[in-house]
């Protein structure tokens, strides 16, 4: 059985020091989370990274903004994921959920000589707690 990274949030391990992951689907969705919900800038080691979702919070959830976050999703992903292969990404609100300020992103992706395509999807509403706490 492979072992990947230290599982987030950290805790002790009964085989390693941390707890890791041990599903590569696991790992690539906690980077992809990662990647989703940092800043540009707030990485110190280097600025460039992170799509930085919170700083569309206040913009109207519009078919035009949908299209600026899925292309700086693609762009993040190509630059600090380029093992991944993305098949397609979805950044979507239906009626309703404009209406209760939700907001979904879907991320269809494959691993080069992996023979099946993966879904990430991270979902953004008032009552969504995303983080470790």
């Amino acid at each position: 059985m492979p072992l990947y990274g230290p599982r987030w949030p950290l805790s002790a391990g009964e085989e390693d020091a941390f707890k890791l992951y041990d599903d590569i689907k696991d790992q690539i969705n906690f980077y992809l989370k990662c990647l989703l919900l940092t800043s540009p800038g707030e990485n110190i080691s280097d600025s460039g990274y992170g799509v930085g979702i919170r700083s569309y919070l206040f913009e109207q959830n519009i078919d035009s903004v949908r299209g600026n976050i899925g292309s700086k999703i693609q762009n993040q992903i190509s630059r600090y994921m380029g093992y991944l292969r993305i098949v397609d990404i979805s950044v979507s609100a239906t009626d309703a959920e404009v209406n209760e300020n939700t907001l979904s992103i879907k991320i269809t992706y494959y691993i080069p000589k992996g023979t099946t395509e993966e879904i990430f999807e991270l979902n953004f509403s008032p009552n969504t707690n995303i983080g470790f706490y």
